[in-house]
């Protein structure tokens, strides 16, 4: 086999820890990039309007999120039958599934965006916004929810040109559209002072960017092995989309639902402050976490693939090389979180020294989280990759919902505060300890 160079990445070829990286660093990238609107918007806001614009902010931004989840189903899931046909040979047919699932992504997130917008008010009051930030929640929501659509489509085309091998072009598409944001971020309320309202305008402009130009791309692009065809009905391939997305959908929808209940129960304790000091590691939450689920993500079209091919000594070789590569990764960015956890609730709260306090005693207990959290997302990834959408959301529920709920209402009993802010490790250890069983217990099924 030839081993890969900088510029001839391919599923075909044999993957070294080197070549691994460079194929899933666009990835990563670009879902660090698009975690990054709502840190932009978090920290202008804070800064330029204050603590209780920030808590409402945070309180409402779980709701695009779980709209946002239905992409990730449909990126996930197409993604793989996408790379499946396009290791056929069947350039065609990978291209007419990837029409029509764009048209259902764009369609279907404008419908959930609508049912967002009509019932935004009574769900903001169920996340726990009281008198003084339901305005500001409706506000800031109802001016984001309108670029929901074009949110999706940003996400589904990550994981549509990684199959097409071409995650560089999501990342250029993505670094443009993360530095409008930041710049329309800076002028909407950084200078002319529009408050929530020019925050949330900044975040609907940078994501139509990212959601138009991939468009574009593929229009133009004579080297993509994707291209538009004229849409055509694929029901009977959505049930395999949405079971092969399951597991990124059922991460991507609990985890918000999840915040709402960190929201909820810190309310209940310590009031605004906790939710305020809790939007600084839900922010970095979801940078940190961008790294393992753009690694998985990046990877997996590799793993489809290999498993399509029947090649089970290379899919033996790049999971091995993958499990080891998120594992180190875990402590590295645990040692980056030691280091940040100080300067970065500084420039959230450095004039409020209590809150200041409770954030960084926050910091130092959830940012353990990251140590133990990789293996379970990319072994998500994994068996989505391999069609087994069973395991894959089996360990979703159980990591994003199931176990952190239950450590947010149990753990406060005996640890008050800090039984809150340990939630998230105790969860993470919990779905290591059953990813680590279910590997064991399917290795021999799938040749890895």
């Amino acid at each position: 086999m030839k081993k890969l160079t900088t510029r001839d990445i391919s599923f075909k070829d044999h993957f070294t820890y080197g070549s691994i990286f460079r194929f899933v660093m666009p990835t990563i990238l670009m879902m660090l990039f698009t975690s990054m609107y709502g840190v932009v918007d978090g920290l202008y806001v804070n800064n330029f309007v204050g603590k209780h614009a920030f808590a409402a902010v945070t309180l409402i931004t779980p709701l695009p999120l779980l709209i946002g989840a239905f992409a990730f189903m449909i990126g996930g899931g197409g993604a793989a039958l996408i790379a499946q046909e396009l290791a056929r040979g069947e350039k065609e047919k990978a291209s007419r599934y990837f029409t029509s699932l764009t048209c259902v992504s764009f369609i279907g997130a404008f419908f959930l965006a609508f049912l967002g917008e009509a019932f935004l008010q009574p769900l903001a009051k169920i996340m726990g916004a009281d008198e003084e930030m339901l305005p500001v929640c409706l506000n800031y929501g109802r001016i984001l929810i309108f670029s929901v659509p074009f949110y999706v489509l940003q996400n589904v085309f990550q994981s549509f040109l990684t199959a097409a091998e071409r995650p560089k072009i999501g990342l250029s598409i993505n670094l443009l559209s993360a530095a409008v944001n930041l710049f329309l971020d800076y002028l909407f309320v950084g200078v002319m002072d529009l408050g929530v309202t020019g925050a949330a305008q900044a975040t609907v402009v940078s994501q139509v960017i990212g959601g138009v130009l991939p468009c574009i791309y593929i229009i133009a692009s004579k080297k993509c092995a994707l291209h538009f065809t004229r849409p055509e009905w694929i029901g009977s391939i959505m049930g395999q989309v949405f079971a092969n997305g399951a597991s990124e959908f059922v991460s991507e929808i609990f985890h918000p639902l999840a915040s709402v209940m960190y929201n909820y129960k810190l309310m209940q304790l310590v009031g605004l402050n906790g939710v305020a000091a809790y939007g600084v590691l839900m922010n970095v939450g979801f940078l940190f976490g961008a790294v393992f689920l753009g690694f998985a993500v990046g990877v997996a079209p590799i793993f489809s693939y290999q498993y399509e091919v029947k090649n089970y000594t290379e899919l033996h070789r790049t999971f091995k090389q993958s499990a080891i590569f998120v594992v180190v990764m875990g402590f590295v960015l645990y040692g980056i979180a030691l280091c940040i956890e100080g300067p970065f609730a500084a420039l959230f709260f450095g004039n409020d020294e209590a809150l200041l306090h409770m954030t960084e005693q926050g910091f130092s207990l959830h940012s353990k989280s990251y140590m133990v959290m990789g293996l379970a997302v990319f072994t998500s990834a994994f068996f989505t990759a391999l069609h087994n959408s069973k395991v894959s959301a089996f360990i979703s529920f159980l990591r994003t919902l199931l176990f952190e709920v239950l450590a947010i209402i149990i753990l406060p009993h005996f640890f008050d505060l800090n039984g809150v802010w340990a939630a998230s490790l105790t969860a993470e250890l919990l779905a290591l300890c059953v990813t680590i069983t279910l590997l064991f217990r399917l290795k021999e099924k799938y040749h890895y």
